[in-house]
């Protein structure tokens, strides 16, 4: 019984370690342009939040994975800017919870 128990809470344990948020460094960018804007000057700043601003989707570009980002709004304001995210991650999407510059 006890061996039990103990399978299912290493078994439990291990599907719980992925419902922790990470903290994650990358760039808001738009999905048009994806990793193209990245540098984090002006010019990369006003390209993404006119894409944004027209109704392109916002991504998260992290070294070389491109993140959908769940909930946009989110990250309105950050546009074209190198940013810390902490969020929770599933698949190629992102669930932001927190935005820093």
């Amino acid at each position: 019984m006890k061996k039990t128990f103990a399978a299912a809470g290493l078994a439990l344990s291990l599907f719980a370690v992925g419902a922790f948020a990470e903290s994650m460094q990358g760039t808001i960018s738009d999905e048009h342009c994806g990793a193209k804007h990245v540098n984090g000057t002006a010019a990369d700043q006003k390209c993404a939040a006119k894409c944004i601003g027209g109704g392109a989707a916002p991504v998260l570009v992290s070294g070389d994975k491109v993140y959908k980002i769940d909930n946009p709004d989110a990250v309105k304001g950050h546009e074209g800017h190198k940013v810390t995210v902490d969020g929770n991650v599933s698949g190629d999407s992102i669930h932001v919870d927190s935005v820093k510059m």
